[in-house]
């Protein structure tokens, strides 16, 4: 298959035509907006909107007892309803920020004003502020009714023979560590439009899951199927936050707008954003057992996540991670308990890799240290240990079977490329000169599972009245460029000018089964299901024009004008406008997930005398099967490395000891600059699957779940010498000056 790099997408993108959720309009549109809970853990014992609904402008002020709504079990079978978050707090509030009361009004001044008036009696309870407080003895209940924090504990693999292993190892190393909870911060927070239509309602939401969206809508709303739909416009970043956040907001949007009889808007401010789309904080412990020569033969690991007030899809980050260790490396013996825990912070959810990036934290800093109690290089650790073509396939200790990626490949072409040899003589130069800023490589070598949620992806391509083909494969517009992706695969299996080749956003009105984009997927699987039902429809436009052109199938050919004839008479052929009509579905179910991989490595400066950190180097070396645009691959290990970054140098999520949180602006919770972060260097090795046609495999998320433990690792590593071992992300000046003060102590 030929790559290629054109975008279609970015002419509307880039001048301003294109539409985003907080772009919509409809005539007469009113304004809607929520009081928040600015209390962790409370009863609610009274809500007085008198005052707001006095309020010139405001049409209504409306609490769960107004509205008919059915709370739903955030992952069906798993999270009960009683620790689910429901629309509107009913009778008690679980986190800052907790939405309370929906106000309409007629312009969003008007709403802001009328939430400062309703008058909301909370009585204050003991907060649950960390895990701490929640894992102890005799601790207080997030939700009382559900007898426990905790949401689920999973043990896997074979405790008994770990424990042998490490019991009889040459050598064992501990790492304990805190990742870090961090906020999406999409450009675009939840924004969007709803719009009634006599009984229906047409739901204008930037979600990432547009069936799963409407599913979650119609339940709550009590609603028949075929009475919502789910219209996706494009989105101004995603990255997992757009799969859950405050979606069920909209459900109160929608009643209200059918009772109103009138459209709604809603968008997020920036705090209200931060105060609903936080992911990972995980608390993890790890042990690994390895021989004198540094090859690692057990590992024993606990993981334990703060998923919040409500257990959404966040509790089943640390199963992702459970299911990733021992990540690209031949260990044959693994131990993982996983936990998730509720306090009375903000519910978490999937943010870019999820659970994965945890599991590769963890694991990289224990090579780290590893290499370091053995008083060998990091890298020849890692080059000890690293699965080759050999091993696959190969079962992970979450029950799925890796595909072959060349991960020894890519760690020595990432050293190759930053000139690693060269880069640890200047760093044994600058220790030798005293000199102040010190120099650290870090190595990250990673590996991901993508496609393994929802594996089977319909899609459906029909023949519109002006000969264009049409194809729905489903997938959110989250900047990934895959409408490219779709037009560019249909016309190389149509033999047609991409032009004539559209991919038009998602609407489950037209078609239901719009999975949307999430798990690094889009790709393998919606790239799959495109080729096949372009194939299915080509192969109806054949039958058609025999019929019509009184010939044998076998003899049609689809032409590069967009005709169909007979192969051998270039005069007689029937346009495609005359096709119109024509429909084809078919879909694409991949089974086992791929896994990608490959190794980043960060060269940092840190100043001993202030903290300070200067990443001056970011490579990446990237194998994601196939290749189906270098350009768009590189983009998105460029756009979650940085992400990635963010998280390892900036980024946390804090809250003081009564659960309030301490990073609503962007002025408190910092991400990245362009002044921040260098140029993230891509590369790429090829080693197509063969578990999709299309032999690619996903990589959106890798950057975001390789740079953090690379730039930790170059972090600790500038100042080992100095006996620091370890540094918690966010790698902040404070924190690393406090670690050189009490080494140096």
């Amino acid at each position: 298959m030929t790559t290629w790099d054109g975008r279609v997408e970015d002419f509307d993108l880039l001048t301003g035509q294109a539409r985003y959720g907080a772009d919509l309009r409809a005539e007469g549109a009113l304004w809607l907006g929520f009081v928040r809970s600015p209390v962790a853990r409370a009863a609610v014992a009274s809500i007085d909107k008198s005052a707001a609904e006095a309020l010139d402008g405001v049409v209504g002020v409306f609490t769960a007892d107004d509205l008919d709504l059915v709370t739903q079990p955030s992952v069906e079978g798993v999270t009960p309803v009683e620790i689910s978050r429901p629309p509107l707090a009913q009778g008690s509030v679980a986190y800052v920020g907790e939405a309370v009361a929906a106000v309409v009004a007629v312009s969003e001044a008007v709403a802001a004003d009328a939430s400062e008036l309703v008058a909301v009696d909370y009585r204050p309870l003991p907060p649950i502020p960390d895990l701490a407080t929640a894992t102890a003895e005799n601790a207080l209940l997030v939700h009382a009714q559900h007898g426990s924090n905790t949401v689920l504990a999973v043990p896997s693999g074979d405790p008994a023979a770990v424990k042998t292993t490490l019991d009889h190892a040459d050598v064992t190393v501990t790492v304990s560590q805190h990742y870090p909870r961090v906020a999406c911060s999409p450009i675009e927070g939840i924004a969007g439009l709803v719009v009634p239509h006599g009984d229906r309602v047409a739901i204008h939401i930037n979600s990432q899951m547009p069936a799963l969206t409407h599913d979650e809508l119609a339940n709550t709303l009590a609603l028949p199927d075929n009475q919502i739909s789910v219209v996706v416009p494009p989105i101004g970043g995603g990255f997992g936050g757009k799969c859950w956040g405050e979606n069920g907001l909209f459900a109160v949007a929608a009643q209200l707008a059918l009772r109103l009889n009138c459209p709604l808007r809603f968008v997020q401010t920036r705090p209200e954003n931060l105060l609903s789309m936080q992911a990972r904080d995980q608390r993890q412990h790890i042990t690994l057992a390895a021989d004198q020569h540094g090859t690692v033969t057990a590992l024993e690991a606990e993981v334990i996540a703060d998923v919040g007030g409500y257990a959404g899809m966040g509790a089943f980050e640390p199963l992702q991670t459970q299911r990733l260790i021992p990540g690209p490396y031949r260990i044959d013996h693994a131990a993982v308990t996983a936990s998730a825990v509720m306090t009375n912070t903000v519910p978490t959810g999937p943010y870019r890799g999820p659970g994965r990036a945890e599991a590769i934290g963890l694991l990289e800093r224990a090579m780290d240290e590893l290499a370091r109690v053995l008083d060998l290089d990091p890298a020849e650790v890692r080059r000890r240990n690293l699965l080759c073509p050999q091993d696959f396939p190969r079962q992970t200790p979450g029950e799925l079977v890796m595909d072959e990626s060349d991960h020894l490949g890519a760690l020595e072409q990432a050293l190759e490329l930053v000139d690693y040899q060269q880069l640890r003589a200047d760093q044994a130069a600058r220790r030798a000169s005293r000199d102040t800023r010190l120099l650290g490589i870090g190595i990250s070598c990673w590996a991901d599972f993508t496609g393994r949620h929802e594996p089977c992806q319909p899609a459906s391509a029909r023949v519109t009245d002006d000969g264009r083909i049409e194809i729905d494969a489903g997938v959110a517009p989250i900047g990934q460029g895959m409408q490219s992706v779709i037009t560019r695969l249909a016309a190389d299996t149509l033999g047609l000018d991409p032009a004539l080749i559209s991919a038009p956003t998602p609407d489950t009105g037209r078609f239901r089964s719009a999975l949307g984009s999430f798990g690094s997927r889009s790709a393998s699987l919606a790239g799959s299901s495109t080729v096949n039902v372009t194939k299915k429809l080509h192969d109806k436009l054949r039958e058609r024009a025999a019929e019509r052109l009184e010939a044998a199938v076998a003899d049609i050919e689809l032409r590069p004008d967009a005709t169909l004839g007979v192969r051998g008479t270039p005069t007689q052929g029937i346009p495609l406008p005359d096709l119109a009509g024509t429909e084809a579905t078919a879909a694409f179910n991949q089974g086992q997930p791929t896994f990608p991989g490959g190794t980043h490595v960060a060269v940092v400066e840190v100043d001993t005398e202030t903290g300070e950190v200067d990443l001056i180097r970011h490579v990446a070396v990237t194998d994601c099967g196939r290749l189906l645009s270098e350009v768009q691959a590189s983009g998105q290990v460029q756009g979650g490395a940085v992400q990635g970054i963010g998280v390892a140098l900036f980024e946390e999520m804090r809250y003081d000891t009564d659960a309030n949180p301490l990073t609503t602006s962007l002025a408190d919770y910092l991400v990245p600059a362009a002044s921040d972060v260098p140029e993230v260097e891509t590369h790429f090795i090829e080693t197509p699957t063969d578990r999709n046609p299309l032999g690619a495999k996903g990589v959106a998320e890798s950057g975001a779940i390789a740079a953090p433990p690379a730039v930790q690792n170059a972090i600790i590593d500038a100042l080992s010498h100095l006996g620091v071992t370890h540094i918690d992300m966010p790698c902040t000046p404070e924190k690393i000056w406090h670690a050189l003060r009490a080494n140096r102590g």
